[in-house]
């Protein structure tokens, strides 16, 4: 046994290739690899020209600052190493008999998860600091004024959100050529201060301007920046033009027709078949969807409430499960919000008003109030 490997103890094997014996020229090509790296978190996306199997490693002691992801049959021609900063300091390449081998070297220990996202086939690799338990911990603290719905105070310091689309992807399109990434933004802008001011959180936006982000780099940004709440903010679209009213999604399997067509819309990819299905089973943590559920009740709870007085035939859509590749890896409470269907005629129309967006805004504010709060 090569004496590296006495130090190295394997935490996770996902074997996601099909199972027959590979020819010497089965290979799988990493296309490119894509680094994002903060001070506190960071995320590696390794793209693949296929599916491919991935095994997780790591070493004990001093190089416990070092992850190995090793890829049987994978080759790369890219730059051998990433020179970075803040808690991922390289990331390296090392070409090995019949595999090919990552290496993240980390200014100090952290930890780690490895997953994969189908069509096209992605490894990403995601490294953070440790939580700190007094900050991510929910205390229970009660409050003897506190209503009984209400089951302790949670910290909620701050949030992401994610302004859907951008630049080039203009997400769908409503009456007179209103278009999703510019409503979704200004919902965002109008968000954001009302937090800082009303409830004293930092705020962080996915996208600030008129750009597009990738969808791996969106909740790696809110990872770095330590988001205990996380909303990708988007519109509805349906062909029928008819379907209406406001939905909330969380990260789970159990979507119904509609909400296979917005997953391929907003996925940019088929929403069916194995590598799917096997996709959606590397996150069946059900206290983490548990904790995002939560918060996509009282966000649904408090857009009613926000929209009805004025909008007085605003529709419930629910909260519903889908397997939104943009809250994968989220290590906080993660929601997709579709805010009402730009498709139809007249929830298009509202989203073209500031007022209707301010409504929107306000309910995004008003439901971290209640998470906050234990709602």
């Amino acid at each position: 046994m090569p004496v590296w490997l006495a130090g190295l103890v394997v935490v996770l094997s996902a074997l996601l290739a099909p199972p027959h014996a590979y020819a010497a020229d089965d290979t799988v090509h990493i296309t490119r690899i894509e680094p994002y790296a903060s001070r506190d978190a960071a995320r590696v996306v390794l793209y693949a020209s296929e599916a491919v199997s991935f095994e997780r490693a790591e070493q004990r002691g001093e190089a416990s600052r070092r992850l190995f992801v090793d890829l049987p049959r994978a080759a790369y021609e890219g730059p051998p190493s990433f020179e970075l900063k803040g808690l991922l300091r390289r990331v390296r390449i090392e070409p090995a008999a019949g595999k090919l081998r990552v290496v993240l070297e980390l200014s100090e220990p952290g930890q780690h998860s490895v997953f994969f996202l189908p069509q096209p086939f992605r490894v990403v690799i995601d490294v953070a600091r440790p939580a700190d338990s007094s900050a991510a911990a929910a205390p229970e603290r009660s409050r003897s004024r506190a209503p009984s719905a209400a089951t302790g105070e949670r910290v909620v310091r701050r949030i992401a959100l994610d302004p859907g689309h951008g630049g080039s992807e203009s997400g769908a399109t409503g009456p007179r050529g209103i278009r999703e990434k510019d409503i979704v933004l200004d919902i965002a802008h109008r968000a954001a201060p009302l937090l800082a001011r009303e409830l004293g959180i930092s705020t962080l936006l996915t996208r600030d301007t008129d750009d597009r982000v990738a969808l791996e780099e969106r909740v790696a940004k809110a990872n770095a920046f330590g988001a205990d709440l996380f909303v990708s903010i988007h519109c509805n679209a349906d062909p029928s033009r008819t379907a209406r009213g406001v939905i909330s999604f969380v990260l789970d399997g159990s979507h119904d027709r509609h909400s296979v067509s917005v997953l391929e819309r907003e996925n940019a990819a088929p929403s069916s078949g194995a590598d799917f299905q096997r996709f959606l089973e590397q996150f069946d943590d059900r206290l983490a969807a548990a904790r995002s559920r939560t918060f996509a009740r009282l966000l649904q709870r408090a857009s009613l409430a926000s929209l009805q007085p004025g909008y007085t035939d605003v529709i419930d859509g629910g909260v519903r499960g889908a397997g939104f590749y943009v809250l994968a890896g989220a290590r906080m409470p993660a929601v997709l919000f579709e805010t009402s269907f730009v498709s139809n005629e007249l929830e298009g129309t509202r989203l073209g008003t500031a007022h209707y967006r301010q409504k929107l805004a306000d309910a995004i504010v008003n439901a971290v109030r209640a998470y906050r709060a234990g709602y």
